[in-house]
This record gives structure tokens, sequence and C-alpha cells, in this order.
């Protein structure tokens, strides 16, 4: 990943490791939250998770759920994001299209 992509995804990392804190803290939004739960559901429902993480070196078809070693067409290769911060960032969204974008409404 080049440097210029690590700092575009800066507020996306920051954001959610913020809400992160907030939850453990006792001052989460509550709706934000149950966004969150759901967004946490999806992912443990995914074949590409890996303990608390999306597995970058797997492979999926986002409409079989069929997972690969390898690249192949229609496949989209897990994130490797920790998963428990991603999924309380309002910015990120899931590589499989599962979810994200909830916040962009207004």
């Amino acid at each position: 990943m080049n440097i210029k992509k690590i700092f575009g995804k800066r507020n996306e990392i920051i954001g959610g490791h913020f809400n992160e804190l907030r939850a453990k803290i006792g001052m989460a939004n509550q709706d934000e939250e149950a966004v969150f739960s759901l967004r946490e559901e999806i992912c443990n429902a995914c074949p590409l998770k890996s303990g608390n993480n999306c597995n970058a070196m797997k492979w999926m078809n986002p409409e079989t759920l069929e997972v690969a070693d390898a690249p192949k067409d229609g496949f989209i290769r897990g994130c490797g994001c920790r998963l428990s911060a991603k999924q309380r960032s309002k910015l990120s969204l899931c590589p499989a299209g599962f979810w994200g974008g909830e916040f962009d409404r207004k």
C-alpha cells in the first residue's frame, strides 16, 4: 500500500478507533451503535472473517460466498482490517459491499 493511500485512510482509521473508545467508556451514540452492531453481525457471518480481522490472504465471491486462496473473476480480496474498529468507522465500506454508506444520508 502506498503512503498516499495510507494517509487517505487515516480519517477512517481514527474515526473507527474513536468510536470504539466511546463505546468502551459508555459515551457512544446509540443510533450509531445500532448501525455498528448490524455491521458486526454481517462480518461475523462472513467467511473472510478470521478472529478480529478480515483475511487479506483470501478472496470471496460476494454473491455465492465461495472462498478462494487466489484471485478469481468476480472475487474480492479481504481488506485485512481490524474489524472492531472498521465496523465503527462511519466512513468505511465493506470491500464485498455488504455494508457501508449508512451515514451518507442526510
